[in-house]
């Protein structure tokens, strides 16, 4: 038994070799496509159409490729295909609503909730109000989470101006207003009038005189109190770029109506998504990133909601496991938090599939962060890129073998990773802590079982029960002693 349980650490003329099949298929979960039900679901490691082989646990996965390497078509679509036959949630960005096409009438066959957030055509698809969650959180008693929902909200709109200018200040300033303004709207709107649209009212010249009349009493412990005050006591200079700032934050509420309409009513109940099966497709335009900070300010707001629903639960995780498919992960702004919601998020019943076209983009959008996140991903899927850095971090955590002439070298070279053959479908995996191995993965449209079903149609909405908050009715009600003056000791 001891001789046993050492062996494998006894070394060798070869620090790595390829998985065997045989290996591959028994560290993963066997599915017949055909069949109605499957046990589990989870990344392909081996597929031709009819069955597939996947990893079933909770490991996150990140895959790797250049545009036009079929990541959506070997990976994402069949994956979602996948969770719906084996009733697991997910919640999908969908560049360019290939998803929602290939696999929303598939999921409402199988007694699938359909949402569809949709930013490409807006007016089409569900409402989601950005400011619904954390106004009943703040309700509820729960501030400190609304706060820091707010100011991720807030942190997300001014960070196309924080990456664009050495000088912070005024962007800064501009999101030290707008968070008044959201705490204005939490302590005193009424929970219709507690949207976008209202906040972009807010923020408009026409109301300075009026908002620094009702902030004069505040007090400055107060958040909202402390930064009217940091605004309206500077230079009338200053205050006029710090609008300017504030304007070119919130410039897509006032240019696009349909836009600001979505997201002033709520048809999207994020509570359900881990407790009832749920197919959630973002669809937002990949060609430009005006609308990107929604995504990430949807996926933050829906992960710290369906962690705090996993806490209800006895066992800490949640009754439907939830899927983040996140394609283009690194073309959306910087999702906060992402390292600790990765490192938590598997122990709820989540995971996360990450999918970047290099690791320059990841390193680029994260930082430091990049090498936290690279590291919570067990899985990594290699299809292809001219990239050398990441060309030789694969080739690198590959590992080396000897060869005849007891010469040593890479078990798989740079330039043998930039040749694999897109119509086989080939792909270098990485799965957990197994030998890497070279696998051919299936096209979506060879998955006869995925095939038949037409997409759901999107309801059409050409209007939304919302008000919009009026802070001389709110001045007039202080007035007459209808109210109490907002934050003051």
């Amino acid at each position: 038994m001891e001789n046993y349980r050492y062996k494998r650490y006894v070394k060798t003329n070869q620090e790595t070799r390829w998985a065997s099949p045989g290996e591959i298929r028994d560290n993963s979960t066997f599915i017949r496509l055909s069949d109605d039900h499957y046990p589990t679901a989870g990344l392909p490691l081996m597929s031709n159409a009819r069955e597939a082989y996947v990893d079933g646990s909770d490991t996150h996965t990140l895959i790797f490729g250049a545009t036009g390497s079929k990541k959506t078509r070997l990976f994402c679509m069949p994956m979602l295909g996948m969770f719906i036959k084996a009733g697991e949630s997910f919640i999908a960005t969908d560049p360019k609503g290939e998803l929602y096409r290939k696999t929303s009438g598939l999921a409402k066959a199988n007694g699938y909730k359909t949402v569809v957030l949709n930013f490409r055509d807006i007016g089409k698809g569900d409402l989601w109000n950005p400011l619904h969650v954390p106004y009943k959180l703040y309700h509820s008693g729960r501030q400190e989470e609304a706060v820091s929902m707010l100011n991720d909200f807030v942190q997300t709109l001014a960070a196309p101006q924080l990456e664009r200018t050495k000088d912070v200040f005024w962007p800064e300033m501009a999101a030290s207003f707008a968070i008044a303004n959201l705490m204005l709207l939490m302590e005193c709107a009424s929970e219709e009038e507690a949207n976008v649209i209202s906040l972009s009212r807010l923020c408009s010249l026409d109301l300075e005189n009026r908002l620094q009349e009702l902030s004069e009493p505040m007090s400055e412990y107060t958040i909202a109190g402390m930064n009217y005050k940091n605004v309206f006591t500077g230079a009338e200079k200053t205050r006029q770029s710090i609008y300017i700032s504030l304007f070119g934050m919130i410039r897509v509420f006032n240019t696009q109506k349909k836009l600001a309409t979505m997201l002033s009513g709520n048809t999207v109940d994020l509570t359900r998504i881990g407790r009832e099966k749920t197919a959630l497709y973002i669809i937002v335009p990949d060609e430009k990133t005006t609308l990107h900070f929604l995504v990430t300010t949807f996926i933050k707001q829906a992960y710290e909601i369906l962690i705090r629903e996993a806490q209800k639960e006895e066992s800490g995780a949640l009754p439907v496991r939830v899927n983040f498919v996140l394609d283009e992960f690194c073309n959306i702004p910087r999702i906060p938090d992402m390292p600790s919601m990765i490192s938590a998020a598997r122990s709820r019943n989540m995971r996360y599939f990450l999918v970047a076209q290099s690791k320059h983009q990841l390193v680029g959008r994260y930082g430091e962060d990049a090498d936290t996140i690279k590291g919570n991903c067990d899985n990594w899927v290699f299809l292809t890129s001219k990239e050398l850095d990441l060309l030789q971090e694969i080739s690198s955590l590959c590992g080396d073998i000897v060869t005849a002439n007891q010469e040593k070298r890479p078990l798989v070279s740079v330039s043998e990773l930039q040749r694999f053959n897109k119509e086989k479908g080939e792909a270098l995996i990485m799965h957990a802590r197994q030998y890497p191995f070279i696998s051919q993965l299936a096209d979506i449209d060879m998955y006869e079982a995925f095939k038949g079903y037409r997409p759901v149609a999107m309801a059409e909405r050409s209007s939304t029960d919302y008000r919009i908050f009026s802070v001389n009715d709110l001045m007039r009600r202080i007035l007459l002693g209808e109210v109490p003056h907002p934050f003051v000791d």
